[in-house]
């Protein structure tokens, strides 16, 4: 039997602690505890929280990689497949008490703490970013969207706007303004 690996157990156990609870309300001894090990066992991993706050960032965006790559689906036409992407994400933030995005989340809280997870969380947005802006663009260059502006820019509106609505939508409790995005988005900002 393969003996588990400590360091993901660890990971995992943070990214689940870190996304439910918050970075500063999460302390290592609630990480390890979550994860069955001592807490020397972190301090042979990580050198600090801040930098498994870091790793979590890249694990949050590894588990995301499926659904960004339904956006290169090319069996369904351009539009179509960001609404999808959207909406799946609509439905896993619908249930009140949903963490929301972690991304967000440490963008908000952590961006005037931490210079390298702000730089991790600025890069994943990037990513996310680039990813929506290809498929503005494909849809642009097929006919089905003649906005003239530059792909990038409403990508980036297109993200800023979710993560907007996914805050809302914590604070109100509601899956209301993860609704409103959609209809905006997909009946004003890119029809």
């Amino acid at each position: 039997m393969a003996k588990p690996n400590l360091r993901d157990e660890i990971l995992t156990a943070g990214l689940q602690a870190l996304h439910k609870r918050g970075f500063n309300a999460t302390s290592v001894q609630d990480i390890t505890e979550a994860a069955g090990v001592p807490k020397g066992s972190f301090y042979n991993h990580f050198s600090s929280k801040e930098e498994l706050g870091a790793a979590v960032v890249g694990k949050y965006v590894a588990a995301g990689e499926a659904s960004r790559l339904r956006l290169q689906d090319r069996s369904r036409r351009p539009l179509a497949r960001l609404r999808n992407h959207f909406e799946a994400l609509a439905a896993g933030a619908e249930n009140p008490g949903a963490p929301g995005c972690l991304l967000g989340n440490f963008g908000a809280e952590l961006s005037n703490q931490s210079p390298i997870i702000r730089e991790r969380v600025g890069e994943a947005f990037a990513k996310w970013r680039g990813a929506i802006a290809k498929v503005i663009l494909e849809a642009r260059e097929g006919g089905e969207l003649r906005d003239g502006r530059e792909p990038e820019a409403l990508a980036a509106f297109v993200l800023d706007a979710w993560e907007g609505a996914v805050l809302r939508s914590k604070v109100e409790q509601s899956r209301a303004p993860l609704d409103a995005f959609l209809e905006m988005v997909f009946s004003t900002i890119l029809a």
